[in-house]
């Protein structure tokens, strides 16, 4: 009976981090795909500075840009996934 009643214990303690953040599968799946095209976008990115045939300074504006571009949709795609953990709260 003792062990029940700490198993019930250990149980009811728990139960409340179980039901915190949790995201629907759609969320999950969308986060992934986030990611996925972000990563494929900064190797695109990376493929293009590499063969940059500008000048100098053309090469480094572009670079610039990508990296403001990635950082933005970095941003943006972190601020859905924590707006999608609190909306299921």
């Amino acid at each position: 009976m003792k062990k029940l009643s700490y198993f019930l214990a250990i149980l009811l303690m728990c139960l409340p981090f179980l039901a915190n953040g949790v995201e629907t599968m759609q969320e999950s799946m969308q986060d992934l795909k986030n990611d996925a095209e972000r990563k494929a976008n900064q190797k695109m990115n990376r493929l293009e500075e590499a063969v940059c045939l500008k000048s100098e300074t053309e090469c480094l504006k572009q670079k610039a840009e990508n990296r403001m571009q990635e950082s933005t949709d970095a941003v943006v795609d972190k601020y859905e996934e924590i707006t999608n953990v609190i909306d299921d709260e």
